[in-house]
């Protein structure tokens, strides 16, 4: 804990009571400008030639349209999802190209990460940090495949980190600002568009608040307001059904989620590479350097302390309340930069003549080839799985003709999206299948599918269908089976 306060002595009291880090000079910009076209080089690559929705992405892709449509979700949307990511998608449809935009929306954010991370950071160590950390974060696969899909982490990670960074530049001079205030509508902001954003949230502002703590009792009543209201922002949200849209509190929903404590860690371990890439190793070797270099005359102890404490204390809890998927560690990886980009600074700096800077600039040019082959390697495989799906769903839609339909089938949420039918799941008790006066009916298997129904009950499904109607050969099989009436085309 007293490495946590040490750098609240080290403050110049003339220090403003809102700062970033001091003016930008055009070199910053230029190299910014440069990350930033590295990490939109990478996106274009990822999104332009992406693989069918996957089940989450046409969730939001269709809460979006109902958005766009004005209508209510039917039976695809779950209380536990927050509504902000399809509002906001919703702002700029285009039909025929929702898929692109949404990724592209969801990309605009990471890239809102990228730069809140190189404020953050050269507001703690130092401009050239800054880059160093926006640049890491940029080429970080796992923040760059959670970018290029329509889910909700990485806009609720860069508006999370947002909100701590908001903190941290108000409390950087001898007393604290106003200014703080803003944390508020930021809290608000991630929660909305991710419910599970409150945990990392709580845990950077608590841990900055411990840290500089000797600055915040100069203004109780600013910390006081922004604590209630940040607080009382996120009971809200979560506990009144009517502020999103939903039948039931979202706390609720999610609590009946929960599906054992500590799966996380398990499921991290075996993800193995896919959680420490080559980019986040090197930000692990940068934060360990950054340690050697800590003390007076070098890297802010209390700084790198509270970087440290955040991005290990969010990274556990992330493990010991979730099972584990990569993307749900996504507010974990900017603080590993955070913590490693000082380090890497001053071991960049140890290189004599401007061989650092090339050093550098060749190490971001791998990190950038490896993310697009990350990117590229998930988009094949997610293609390979759905690409079938997609082609069976669109099938269907050509053969209502349409009409109103609607498909009884496991995969919900891709079939509606691409098929424009309504959807009806399995009944894995007894064979139900549901008909419509006026539209033709359909019924959906895929291949590998462990919870469409199995054994007898299959066969009784399939003795109520006839002949398929449809099948789609491939890495998974998918076969349709049109439910009575005549086709479409008579």
């Amino acid at each position: 804990m007293a490495a946590v306060t040490e750098g609240i002595t080290a403050e110049a009291p003339s220090r403003p009571r809102f700062s970033v880090g001091g003016p930008i000079g055009p070199r910053e910009w230029l190299t910014l400008a440069l990350i930033t076209l590295v990490y939109l080089v990478i996106v274009v690559l990822s999104v332009r030639r992406g693989p069918p929705l996957g089940w989450d992405e046409s969730v939001y892709a269709l809460r979006a349209r109902d958005f766009a449509d004005g209508v209510g979700p039917l039976g695809y949307w779950n209380e536990f999802r927050a509504p902000g990511l399809p509002w906001l998608g919703h702002l700029w449809w285009v039909e025929g190209r929702e898929g692109v935009l949404l990724r592209l929306l969801v990309a605009g954010f990471g890239l809102g990460l990228v730069g809140v991370t190189w404020l953050l950071v050269r507001h703690l160590f130092g401009s050239t940090a800054g880059l160093v950390a926006a640049a890491g974060v940029a080429v970080t696969p796992p923040l760059l495949l959670a970018a290029t899909q329509v889910w909700p982490d990485v806009p609720g990670t860069a508006v999370g980190l947002l909100a701590v960074a908001l903190f941290v530049f108000s409390t950087g001079g001898e007393r604290p600002s106003w200014w703080m205030l803003s944390v508020v509508p930021a809290v608000a902001a991630a929660t909305y568009l991710r419910f599970g954003a409150p945990l990392p949230m709580a845990i950077g502002l608590l841990v900055v608040a411990i840290w500089r703590r000797r600055v915040l009792v100069r203004k109780i009543a600013a910390v006081a307001a922004t604590a209630l209201a940040a607080t009382a922002a996120v009971v809200v949200i979560l506990q009144v059904p009517f502020l999103t849209g939903g039948g039931a509190a979202p706390l609720g929903a999610i609590g009946g989620l929960h599906d054992g404590w500590f799966a996380g860690f398990a499921d991290y371990a075996r993800l193995g590479h896919q959680v420490l890439p080559a980019a986040v190793v090197l930000a692990l070797i940068g934060a360990v350097a950054a340690w050697g270099f800590a003390g007076p005359g070098g890297i802010d102890r209390g700084a790198l302390a509270a970087a440290t404490a955040v991005g290990l204390a969010t990274a556990v809890a992330i493990a010991v309340v979730l099972h584990g998927e990569v993307r749900y560690l996504a507010p974990a990886y900017p603080w590993v930069w955070i913590a490693g980009a000082p380090g890497l600074e001053r071991l960049a700096r140890a290189i004599p003549g401007r061989a650092g800077r090339v050093a550098a600039v060749l190490v971001l040019a791998a990190l950038a080839v490896g993310a697009v082959g990350s990117t590229r390697e998930r988009n094949r495989e997610a293609s390979q799985n759905l690409l079938g799906l997609r082609r069976a769903s669109e099938a269907i839609a050509e053969d209502a003709g349409g009409r109103p339909c609607l498909v009884v089938t496991r995969r919900l949420p891709q079939v509606m999206w691409y098929s424009g039918c309504d959807a009806w799941l399995f009944d894995r008790r007894q064979v139900r299948l549901p008909s419509l006066a006026d539209g033709p009916s359909f019924m959906l298997f895929y291949e590998g599918d462990p919870w469409e129904p199995q054994g007898a009950l299959r066969e009784a499904y399939l003795a109520g269908a006839g002949e398929p109607l449809l099948t789609v050969e491939g890495y998974r099989d998918v076969v349709v089976y049109r439910l009575g009436g005549s086709s479409a085309g008579g």
